[in-house]
């Protein structure tokens, strides 16, 4: 039983990083004797593993036809951008309040490759947008905030599901931020960050029923 326990664990990680990067793609059925020997365990810790991975709002057991990869709603997106921008607007004003100039300049530096590329690289902004919001979380200074936000699998979801505004649009948003953290500004710089997130959760839907 302890052995199944813990190799539960891994065969969950694996199964979450599957997903996330839609290698598991959602509303795709979980075969399990598929995945037990493409993993190369028995079935008993994989079940374990989904039944955590349903408890994280990855997988969603249907009756009488077994487990599928969890597909996200319109109104699931809208929620997890609403517990973003709580998390990201308290992280924010920890920032402005506690950021060092090594760490402002670090902020600067995510930008920095994307002021003159015309036209402006999508899959490289993505990952600098990424970045540029664990950042904040990180510079915040408070860890269960960050734990907060990762354990929560929000920053997950938001990875996965993509950008959703072109890059030319966001850039001068997220620079505007950058300058309300130089110089500061607390409520500027929360301004500007709940508009910038409240403008994408708006588009939600669009880009919903175009993919």
């Amino acid at each position: 039983m302890i052995q199944h326990s813990d190799l539960s664990i891994p065969v969950y990680e694996k199964l979450k990083e599957m997903i996330l990067t839609n290698e598991l793609r959602p509303g795709e059925k979980l075969l399990q004797e598929k995945l037990a020997v493409q993993l190369g365990v028995s079935r008993t810790p994989l079940l374990k593993a989904m039944q955590m991975l349903e408890f994280d709002f990855l997988v969603e057991s249907i009756p009488r036809r077994g487990m599928f990869v969890k597909k996200l709603s319109v109104e699931d997106m809208r929620e997890i951008y609403e517990v973003r921008e709580g998390i990201e607007s308290v992280a924010v004003s920890l920032v402005v309040d506690r950021i060092t100039k090594h760490q402002l300049a670090q902020l600067m530096e995510v930008w920095k490759p994307f002021t003159a590329q015309k036209p402006i690289n999508r899959e490289e902004y993505q990952k600098a947008d990424e970045r540029f919001h664990a950042l904040l979380l990180e510079f915040s200074g408070n860890k269960i905030l960050k734990k907060t936000y990762t354990s929560s699998l929000i920053q997950a979801r938001i990875v996965q599901m993509g950008l959703m505004r072109p890059p030319e649009e966001t850039l001068p948003e997220h620079l505007q931020l950058v300058q309300a953290i130089d110089e500061r500004d607390r409520d500027k710089a929360d301004k500007v960050l709940k508009n910038h997130l409240r403008k994408s959760k708006e588009l939600i839907e669009n880009n919903f029923n175009n993919n």
